[in-house]
């Protein structure tokens, strides 16, 4: 039994022989009656008697935490033996009292253990937060409120490692400070061993400083006092810990500031703390990279739409920057849905990822025109320039013959009569001078046809008549002015594309939807190529490539199908065409509607909210700008082929 043992007892127990012995050698004894008098572990043995056990029950004798012991011991109490000698009774003792120490390190060892598991949930739960987070600024702002909890910090700040640029350098990204939150800007700063955070990320050092003012002087490094002169702040204790990612390089520094006790009061950072700390900066290096990671994938396929659709307006420079007002068109309509008045089109608004879905949807659309052949792509009119040449060419040669023709007769009438009666002759010239007229206004009328003009009824029957219309060839057989296939393309009653032609142009829709299948997207992204697909869809099923209607069309497509039969009305950069008026198009957009073709809810939405005078504009795919060409040339555009175009412009 140690001299530092306190051993509790009764009054009866005073006075006794082995009370003496105690006594002499240095035990604090103390007398008891009642179990309310002890506090829990005042005492690490108890001599319990008969008198005590009748004053209190075992059960209160026991709340107090000291190893009980008694001659005429109850079961859960130590026995001590009547016949043993006062040595053995002491041993005994001794024994009950390191029982107590035992179980008192026990407890403690139990509670650090806790208190550890308590530590590593918390970790567990900061690093599923962390991992969850997606905004990178609410993330670092998470990753300090967190680290200050578990630290009880009473500021920190976060600095990342840029390496970029030519120079590395340290950005001071963020900071916060509970006694005194002031407004914070980020800083850039050079990457060097003379800061605190320029240390730790060179060296991938950690340091736990006691005073921060007291750093010695042959530190490589400086503590930067401005921040506390500027706002009296006093810095104390420090840890300054590197974020390393998997490959052990620093993406950025913590520091921790100013660790608070129970009381308030200002301590150093203690190993176990910094352990926490430690983990936590592991969770938010790994946090950050995935995050800054997933920008950069971004930020490239942001890059690779951006040139494919510079590809898809270089192959058409007449029209470029369709694609990027369609897609903000797109937007600017589908961020009207959560306020419009029809609770389907409400169900149906979309969140961030759809909106980015539909985004590069609309920028893609057209990107099956590269797909089209240049030549139908180009094709001005409906009978291409050789062709045309050819006709001028019948045509001279057909007066040339109605010439040579009349001079034979007048030949002939010389030989047989030796004179030729004049008014026979003005008659001759004047039959001639009519058939070449006809022949000139039949090249005229075959140059008008050959415009991609809207034909008349009347039209279609001056081309038959101009096709009946025999004329001698160059070896003197008889041909029609227009040949079967010069007929059939200048009988094209709208536009200058055949049938065919037309067909291929529409198949565009096809080629953007196998091209964006080829890509590997994301799951939020996998509608892309279906929503690209279907823009030339009409709602009654009269629309291109699979005939869909009402809703088995996507919301996106018929976002998209508005947008871009608007920006193709209403687009000034076609040289072939004027642009239509912005209340005429929407005119246009309400007979669609009226015709079965759009939904007619959204159309509705589009011209009340009035998004498209200004819609959405996103810096980040921003159109290209296209060299501007003194002739620019004719091409089709694939979108200018829609049932609208039935209207006058």
């Amino acid at each position: 039994m140690t001299a530092s043992s306190t051993v509790g007892h009764s009054p009866l127990f005073a006075g006794t022989g082995l009370h003496t012995r105690l006594t002499h050698a240095g035990v604090t004894l103390r007398e008891v009656t009642q179990a309310s008098e002890l506090q829990p572990d005042s005492l690490e043995v108890l001599l319990l008697d008969a008198s005590l056990l009748r004053a209190d029950d075992l059960s209160a004798w026991q709340a107090c935490g000291a190893s009980l012991v008694a001659f005429d011991a109850p079961a859960g109490v130590l026995p001590l033996p009547s016949a043993a000698s006062e040595d053995e009774l002491i041993a005994l003792l001794g024994f009950a009292a390191e029982q107590f120490r035992l179980k008192q390190k026990t407890d403690q060892l139990a509670a650090a253990l806790q208190n550890k598991d308590g530590d590593l949930q918390k970790l567990v739960d900061v690093g599923l937060a962390l991992s969850a987070e997606k905004d990178l600024e609410r993330l670092l702002s998470k990753i300090l409120t967190e680290g200050r909890r578990l630290s009880n910090s009473d500021a920190a700040s976060l600095f990342l490692v840029d390496k970029k640029g030519d120079q590395p350098q340290l950005l001071f990204k963020l900071t916060q400070n509970s006694s005194m939150p002031t407004r914070f800007q980020e800083q850039r700063m050079p990457l060097t061993k003379a800061s605190i955070a320029g240390y730790v990320a060179l060296t991938s050092t950690e340091l736990n400083i006691v005073d921060a003012y007291a750093i010695p002087s042959d530190a490589p490094y400086r503590f930067n006092r401005s921040f506390d002169m500027q706002v009296g702040y006093r810095t104390m204790s420090l840890l300054a810990i590197p974020m390393l990612n998997h490959r052990h390089e620093v993406v950025g520094v913590l520091e921790f500031i100013n660790c608070q006790n129970v009381q308030g009061a200002v301590i150093a950072f203690d190993e176990v703390m910094a352990a926490s700390l430690r983990a936590l900066a592991s969770q938010a290096a790994v946090a950050i990279e995935n995050r800054q990671l997933l920008d950069d994938i971004s930020q490239l396929f942001d890059g690779f739409v951006q040139a494919s659709v510079f590809a898809i307006e270089q192959r058409d420079p007449t029209s470029a920057g369709h694609s990027f007002r369609v897609a903000d068109l797109c937007i600017a309509l589908a961020r009207q849905l959560p306020m419009a008045p029809q609770a389907h089109l409400r169900n149906q608004a979309l969140g961030d990822e759809s909106l980015r879905e539909l985004r590069y949807a609309a920028l893609l659309h057209d990107f099956g025109k590269v797909g089209v052949r240049e030549h139908v792509l180009t094709k001005a009119k409906k009978l291409p320039e050789p062709v045309i040449d050819n006709l001028r060419y019948r045509v001279a040669l057909a007066k040339e013959s109605l010439q040579n023709q009349t001079l034979r007769r007048m030949l002939q009438a010389y030989r047989q009569y030796g004179a030729l009666d004049e008014q026979l002759r003005l008659q001759w010239e004047t039959e001639l001078a009519i058939e070449c007229e006809r022949l000139d206004q039949y090249l005229r009328d075959i140059l008008k046809a050959n415009e991609p003009s809207v034909l008349t009824e009347g039209d279609f029957h001056h081309l038959q008549e101009i096709q009946g219309h025999v004329v001698k060839n160059h070896d003197d057989s008889l041909i029609g002015l227009l040949s079967e296939s010069e007929f059939c393309a200048l009988a094209i009653r709208r536009g200058s594309l055949t049938q065919e032609e037309r067909a291929e142009i529409e198949r565009h829709v096809v080629h953007t939807r196998d091209f964006l299948k080829l890509i590997p997207w994301t799951p939020a992204l996998q509608g892309i190529p279906e929503i690209a697909a279907a823009h030339h869809e009409k709602l009654d099923g009269s629309g291109y490539p699979k005939g869909l209607a009402g809703e088995q069309i996507p919301c996106g497509s018929r976002i998209m199908t508005i947008c871009d039969i608007y920006d193709a009305l209403t687009a000034s950069d076609r040289p072939y065409k004027p642009a239509v008026p912005v209340e005429h198009a929407l005119d246009i957009l309400q007979s669609e509607v009226k015709s079965g073709l759009l939904d007619g809810d959204l159309v509705k939405v589009f011209i009340d909210s009035r998004c498209y005078l200004n819609p959405t504009q996103t810096p980040a795919l921003a159109a290209p700008a296209t060299p501007q060409s003194s002739a620019p040339v004719y091409a089709h555009h694939v979108c200018d082929y829609e049932p609208c175009d039935k209207h006058p412009h």
